[in-house]
């Protein structure tokens, strides 16, 4: 290639340089065009033996000149974009524009973005792995999946674009997309990296409400004989907030029913740490059922302290529960005291209306009178016990047996 053809070559590229100077905001095109400009001279200097000192000072100049407007440029047009379709060899830097451009005043703190972006990236996978697992423990239902799909998705997406040269351009362009100058892009990148950030730290610091849902949820379950289906949701409950007392009595209830006592048991004494008196004195029943009274009075009696503004079929199931623990450690006195009080309770207006189970009372009572061998009165509280028992609460069935043999003995029946 000749000298004149080199010198062809400089006067294109000077003369597009020129509608650049000229330009305050250069449109893509008059990029493009300067660029193939460059190319030319790249192309007819690598054919030329001999290049004059004249034409080496004006490329020289002429790149001075390009490469002063790097910031302009970088403006209008993505560079990468074009590299990606274009492939230009690594000797051709104006391909490469960016990397001209001189520093904007804010990216003097690109280190410090970049040092909080890895800092809160790093929160953010803290927290999402103490969120999933707790989500998913008790089986991967919908409301957990809905929950923990979207942050999920998004902390994937961000890592994708922290540690692959693939997911940090596509940041990029979308970043250029939404027109957002790149010497803002590292704060871009914090910014929605702490959005993230706050979106987990929402879920961490509401898992006490999303139990207390899945808790509601098993409740309903339960009432329509979903055994099953609400045990998972009670699971789920306890493992988004393991002090929900709430959570471990009704899952404890649900074993109950199951005649699973031990894990019944287990239940109630967690929800027993939240002072939570139903459960207090179901626990203190089933110790009884195991002729454990020892164990079950003092539980009953710091209970029976509290009631003042529990329901009033509460303070009876306490003081019956309570009388029953006195009957079995041949405390006669302080049962036929404490059981007279409940039934008392049971026969006003507010305890008959409330109170089901009226009948256990009297089954008690009738058997301190007749370990007090007081017959008469033992009969009494037999047939009262007859008439309000049901086979269907889990104590009285017993209890009827023996009132019915009483009764027949007696000549009652």
């Amino acid at each position: 290639m000749t000298t004149s053809e080199l010198e062809t070559a400089l006067n294109c590229y000077q003369e597009a340089l020129s509608n650049l100077k000229e330009s305050k905001s250069p449109q893509v095109k008059e990029v493009l065009e300067i660029f193939n400009a460059r190319d030319a001279v790249q192309a007819a200097w690598s054919q030329c033996n001999h290049v004059s000192t004249t034409d080496q000072q004006q490329l020289v100049e002429l790149d001075a000149l390009l490469k002063s407007k790097a910031g302009q440029i970088t403006k209008v047009i993505d560079l990468a974009e074009y590299r990606n379709s274009f492939q230009p060899p690594a000797a051709a830097w104006w391909w490469r524009l960016e990397t001209e451009a001189p520093p904007h005043l804010w990216d003097r703190w690109d280190w410090l973005w970049r040092g909080l972006t890895v800092g809160s990236w790093t929160v953010n996978l803290s927290l999402l792995v103490d969120i999933v697992p707790r989500f998913l423990s008790a089986g991967t239902g919908v409301a957990g999946v809905a929950v923990v799909a979207f942050p999920s998705i998004l902390t994937l997406l961000q890592a994708r674009s922290e540690l692959t040269q693939a997911g940090k351009e596509g940041f990029e362009k979308l970043l250029n997309r939404l027109r957002i100058p790149k010497h803002y892009h590292e704060e871009a990148k914090f910014a929605s990296t702490l959005l993230l950030c706050a979106v987990l730290a929402l879920l961490f610091s509401n898992k006490p409400a999303f139990s207390d849902w899945y808790n509601r949820q098993g409740v309903k379950k339960y009432n329509q004989g979903q055994l099953a289906g609400a045990e998972a949701d009670y699971l789920q409950a306890l493992a988004l907030d393991p002090d929900n007392v709430n959570a471990h009595y009704n899952l404890g209830s649900l074993y109950e029913d199951l005649q699973q006592f031990d894990k019944a048991k287990s239940q109630y004494q967690f929800a027993v740490k939240g002072n939570l008196i139903k459960a207090e004195n179901n626990l203190a029943r089933l110790w009884i059922l195991e002729n454990k009274p020892e164990l079950a009075t003092p539980l009953l009696w710091k209970s029976l302290q509290e009631t003042e503004n529990q329901p009033l079929r509460i303070r009876y199931n306490l003081m019956k529960n309570f009388g029953w623990a006195l009957l079995q450690q041949q405390q006669l006195d302080q049962a036929e005291s404490i059981l007279t009080g409940a039934i008392a309770l049971a026969t006003t207006p507010e305890g008959l209306e409330q109170i089901t189970t009226r009948a256990s009372a009297h089954c008690l009572l009738a058997q301190v009178y007749e370990q007090q061998t007081r017959n008469s009165e033992a009969l009494e509280q037999w047939q009262t016990c007859s008439e309000l028992g049901s086979i269907v609460n889990p104590d009285q069935p017993k209890w009827l047996v023996l009132a019915y043999k009483a009764l027949k003995k007696a000549g009652k029946l």
